[in-house]
C-alpha cells in the first residue's frame, strides 16, 4: 500500500488490482521474456503476476484502508495525495479517511519490516547471478541481472528513506487536519 501512488486510488478496487497487476506483471513479464528468450515464459510470468499480485494488492489496499470504500474516487485520490505529500486537507468530512489512510500506511510498513532481510539476501544472490551471467550467460541474461541489481539496490538503500518520508508526511497531514478541526 505504501508503494501505490495516489492516482491509483481514483480507481475502484477491481480496476486498482487490474492496473497494479498489469504494471507489475507487464514489467516483470518483459524481464522474464528477455532473460529466457522465450515469449511464452514472459506471458506466463505476466499472467501469474497479473492475477496474483493484482488481486493480492487490491485486497491488501482495501484491508488497510477500509474507509476508502465510502469515498468517491476523486476524494480517495485527494486524501492519498495529501497524506503522501504532507498537505493540509481543508474538508472536515475527509479527516477521518485521512487518519484511516495514515494508519493503514503505518500498518502496511510495519507488516513489511520482518521481510526486509529477504531483500538483502536477494541482492547478494543477484550479485552472484549477474557475475555468472556476465561470464556464461547471454546479453539478455546480463541486462536483466543488472536491472534486478539496480532495483534491489533501490529497494534496499533508497526505499527505506522514501518510506519514512511518506509516513512522516502522512503524520504531518493528520496533525494539520486535527489542528484545523
Amino acid at each position: 500500500m505504501v508503494t501505490v501512488p495516489a492516482f491509483v486510488w481514483r480507481l475502484g478496487p477491481i480496476l486498482r488490482g487490474v492496473l497494479l497487476g498489469v504494471a507489475v506483471g507487464g514489467f516483470l513479464g518483459l524481464l522474464a521474456w528477455i532473460d529466457s528468450g522465450f515469449l511464452i515464459i514472459g506471458l506466463i510470468a505476466f499472467v501469474a503476476l497479473f492475477l496474483f499480485y493484482g488481486g493480492f494488492m487490491a485486497r491488501r489496499m482495501a484491508r488497510h484502508w477500509p474507509s476508502a470504500a465510502s469515498l468517491s474516487g476523486k476524494d480517495r485520490e485527494r486524501v492519498a495525495y495529501a497524506a503522501r505529500r504532507g498537505l493540509r486537507i481543508d474538508d472536515p468530512r475527509l479527516v477521518p479517511a485521512l487518519i484511516d489512510y495514515r494508519d493503514g500506511l503505518h500498518v502496511a510498513a510495519e507488516n513489511a519490516k520482518p521481510l526486509r532481510w529477504v531483500i538483502a539476501v536477494a541482492l547478494v544472490g543477484s550479485v552472484f547471478a549477474a557475475g555468472y551471467d556476465a561470464v556464461f550467460g547471454s546479453w539478455g541474461n546480463l541486462i536483466v541481472s543488472i536491472i534486478y541489481l539496480v532495483l534491489l539496490g533501490f529497494e534496499l538503500f533508497w526505499w527505506p528513506k522514501r518510506q519514512r518520508r511518506i509516513l512522516a508526511n502522512a503524520d504531518r497531514a493528520v496533525d494539520m487536519a486535527k489542528v484545523s478541526d
